[in-house]
């Protein structure tokens, strides 16, 4: 059974910075955290394809990945009203899982502008004093994303992205036209083939967008109104995009930079690949294509029969990668 606590509730309205407007940035609650480093700096690590292995990457730290190692240690301990399960120090970025358990007198912002204050401190002070410029040189890009979780499922996620981020770099890197294969996802007894970003199934937050006939237009509204809330707080819609709000999920999706993922009602020929709008946003690792194993050479007719066969199939898509995934992803080859 799922604990019940006080860190989790429906979602507000995030701007594009995903910042909720809504949302008491002081109250207990659970966060995904991510702060990207500045341009013109060292990066925090390595993760080096050659002595890694997609069974265990290898990070190595460089000088000032260990003080932002350090500063992140000491931060914690100096917060007991918050927790840090988990922790990714890659490259360029950080990501954190921030359980906050007490009331923040000062909010989540200042806490971690802190953070970073400290890490930027600590590095300008390591410096030689010839090398040290005059006014200290701050170690992010201004600001921070928070992706709220809402329920116990969704931080469960968010905990295994950010220990799993170590491992995604590797396979980007062993496999760089990992984008131009075909994969063969295998649930139970059922194959489908993927084309696209696989990554995406591992975001920490997969939601189903589907429209119910018996919807009010307020409801419909209401509906489009949440998807795109989960949109902008990081989510990855899944969906075939029916019905013209699923459609217009898509399009907010496609406008504002975000990912999507596309129940196909057809498998794929042998010679098949995005075209036109998709093929672009496949070649920036933005969309995800599922469709059955076998390809028809008559694509099937769209009707309600074959709609609910897909909405289920976009259901199930979500609930097992969700949770803990039993099945199988395995690379196919490519025709020549």
């Amino acid at each position: 059974m799922k604990p019940l606590n006080p860190y989790y509730r429906d979602p507000d309205n995030p701007n594009f910075n995903r910042r909720a407007f809504h949302h008491d940035y002081h109250r207990p609650a659970r966060y995904l955290l991510t702060m990207v480093k500045s341009d013109d700096l060292p990066n925090f690590s390595s993760i080096p394809s050659e002595k890694s292995s997609l069974a265990r990457p290898i990070i190595i730290y460089s000088k000032l990945g260990l003080i932002v190692r350090k500063e992140i240690k000491t931060w914690i301990a100096a917060h007991p009203q918050i927790e840090v399960p988990a922790v990714a120090i890659m490259p360029d970025h950080i990501h954190l899982c921030v359980a906050v358990k007490e009331y923040l007198k000062t909010g989540l912002s200042l806490l971690i502008s802190n953070l970073k204050g400290n890490i930027s401190k600590a590095y300008h002070n390591s410096l030689v004093r010839e090398q040290r410029p005059d006014n200290m040189k701050t170690i992010f890009r201004k600001g921070f994303n928070d992706r709220i979780a809402y329920d116990y499922d969704q931080w469960e996620s968010q905990k295994r992205y950010t220990l799993d981020n170590p491992r995604r770099y590797i396979m980007k890197h062993l496999y760089p036209d990992y984008l131009r294969k075909r994969w063969l996802l295998t649930i139970g007894d059922k194959n489908y083939v993927m084309l696209g970003n696989i990554f995406l199934l591992r975001m920490p937050t997969l939601f189903q967008v589907k429209f119910s006939r018996k919807f009010t237009q307020e409801e419909a509204e209401k509906a489009l109104e949440a998807w795109k809330i989960n949109l902008r707080n990081g989510g990855v819609p899944i969906s075939p995009y029916i019905h013209s709000k699923e459609k217009a999920l898509r399009d907010t999706a496609i406008e504002e930079g975000y990912s999507y993922i596309r129940v196909c009602s057809n498998g794929f020929s042998e010679r098949e690949s995005a075209s036109g709008r998709e093929f672009e946003l496949m070649s920036q690792g933005r969309l995800l294509l599922i469709g059955q194993e076998k390809f028809m050479t008559r694509e099937p007719d769209m009707n309600r029969s074959r709609a609910k066969e897909l909405n289920n199939l976009s259901a199930e898509l979500v609930k097992i990668f969700n949770g803990d995934f039993k099945g199988g992803i395995r690379p196919l080859l490519w025709p020549d």
